[in-house]
């Protein structure tokens, strides 16, 4: 709701509808804010009675993917911590399960040369990013430059997807 006050200052008021009385400045927020509390709770009211023969169960667990080799660099591990929100309708029985990845870590990654560090400082975000926007789909754009980093990342992406969907 978009409260606008006209001439709030210098003692003038708001001017309502022909026919109604001439509101001071804070009567007029007042009003305002007592019809948007009112709104609110109607809201609220209807939320409360739609989801009261619903049953929401709500976990978060992680999943570590199998360490991947980066070619000559050394091992890489993607771990995704996934929400998993249950529904069920009471009345009808019908159940609804959702999937969310809501972060990804990298525990293990190639660090031992200053090069590793310099590539994997730049891939490793853009490649947490991408799993994140992509959420369960494996397909994720790899990085130029990074090209045994990002095969690495999606081999251990892989099987810490499958530990995430089997669960």
């Amino acid at each position: 709701m978009v409260v606008k006050l006209v001439n709030a200052g210098g003692g003038q008021g708001f001017n309502g509808p022909p026919g109604r009385r001439r509101y001071g400045a804070r009567e007029c927020l007042s009003v305002a804010l007592q019809q948007r509390a009112d709104s609110s709770a109607n809201a609220w009211a209807a939320a409360q009675k739609a989801t009261s023969n619903t049953k929401v169960v709500i976990a978060t667990r992680s999943f570590t993917g199998t360490a991947a080799q980066a070619d000559r660099w050394g091992e890489l591990q993607v771990t995704i911590v996934v929400r998993k929100t249950t529904t069920i309708n009471l009345t009808t029985k019908k159940k609804t399960v959702k999937r969310k990845i809501i972060k990804v870590g990298v525990p293990i990654y190639p660090n031992h040369t200053d090069r590793s560090v310099f590539i994997n400082q730049q891939a490793l975000p853009y490649l947490t990013q991408e799993v994140l926007q992509a959420q369960f789909n494996p397909n994720i754009q790899m990085i130029s430059g990074a090209s045994d980093t990002s095969d690495a990342f999606m081999q251990s992406l892989q099987s810490a997807l499958l530990k995430a969907k089997s669960v």
